[in-house]
């Protein structure tokens, strides 16, 4: 299937239509911190972002505007159940906050595919809320990872 209409002597074009099922956000892979004391989040993590932000720098000169765009920000945020004890989210992840650690994050548990792509890098791990929350509610926190440059995505 293509709309594109052939041109003489013009290379057509192919079009890849994107006819994958919608991915739906189950069981997301998150692991922040280094081996063997990395910590992953999932189970108390309630929702996640993966957010590429980009300002854009516009010029205008006497004949039009062009606009660029500047280099993309990563932030990840894991809202997530506070917890407590030896195995609870604030007594694992405060030795990490403020500071710069690897992270990794796919959309399932599962091992890198190209159906379940991997992001690496590292990032500061910012300081979370210590208690969050409403009378006779769970606590809840946003988990934030400051992506520091470029991350890496794999498939394998």
């Amino acid at each position: 299937m293509s709309d594109v209409t052939p041109q003489v002597g013009v290379e057509p074009q192919v079009q890849a239509p994107v006819t994958a099922v919608p991915w739906v956000l189950v069981h997301p892979y998150i692991s922040i911190g280094t081996t063997p004391n990395d910590i992953e989040i999932h189970c108390a993590a309630t929702n996640l972002k993966v957010e590429a932000a980009q300002d854009e720098s516009k010029k205008e000169t006497f004949c039009g505007a062009y606009v660029s765009f500047k280099p993309v920000v990563w932030t990840i945020t894991a809202t997530s159940l506070m917890s407590y004890g030896t195995t609870g989210l604030w007594n694992l992840l405060q030795p990490m906050m403020g500071t710069v650690v690897p992270f990794e994050v796919r959309p399932d548990t599962g091992v890198a595919s190209p159906t379940n792509p991997s992001m690496k890098g590292t990032a500061m791990v910012k300081w979370v809320d210590f208690i969050n929350g409403n009378a006779n509610e769970i606590s809840e926190c946003d988990v934030v990872l400051a992506v520091q440059g470029a991350p890496t995505f794999a498939t394998a």
